[in-house]
């Protein structure tokens, strides 16, 4: 009978360590978390934040955040009254050998001066590629110029070239860090 208590005691002591093994289990991150290997798509770690924009077939683009949802978006980027009226995803020129690289273009005017914004987009596989928010924001600002282009090198953004020869016309290119195209209001 002196055993029997220290058994109980013993059992129930191997239960709390068991229970205790079990909630450590749970703590581990589960393999749909941000961060985990089921999220890398191809090259890119798909984040939460990021939006699918195109996917590409053998025929044809679709555009999986439509035209118009896109034109509201980088007008609320611009944040300065500046209206777009064409989008477009543009494949950079780049080095024979090289993966492709795409662009998410707003165009449009602001107080009659022709102004747009590239966004670069990664590849989440399957011919589909996606707007990360941290991803850089290239602006051009014209200036007595109708129509601006970007400069690509490589499949980066390296300038602006005007699309006409007029004396005093430039195209001014901004790069910043990040865009705030698909941020929820707050």
């Amino acid at each position: 009978m002196k055993f029997l208590p220290r058994l109980l005691g013993l059992g129930l002591l191997s239960l709390i360590v068991l229970l205790l093994a079990m909630s450590c289990e749970s703590m581990k991150p589960s393999a749909n978390e941000y961060g985990s290997p089921n999220r890398i798509k191809g090259a890119t770690i798909e984040a939460p934040e990021s939006r699918q924009i195109v996917h590409f077939t053998d025929s044809s683009t679709e555009y999986v955040t439509p035209r118009s949802e896109l034109a509201r978006a980088f007008i609320r980027q611009f944040g300065d009254g500046t209206v777009i009226d064409k989008i477009q995803v543009r494949k950079a020129p780049v080095d024979k050998g090289s993966a492709p690289s795409y662009y998410v273009i707003g165009m449009g005017l602001r107080n009659g001066q022709f102004r747009a914004m590239a966004l670069p987009l990664n590849t989440g596989g399957d011919n589909t590629y996606y707007l990360r928010p941290n991803a850089e924001r290239y602006t051009i600002t014209g200036s007595n110029c109708p129509m601006c282009f970007f400069n690509f090198e490589n499949g980066r953004i390296v300038g602006t070239t005007c699309g006409e020869r007029i004396s005093g016309a430039t195209c001014d290119l901004k790069v910043e860090s990040n865009n705030t195209l698909f941020s929820r209001a707050r």
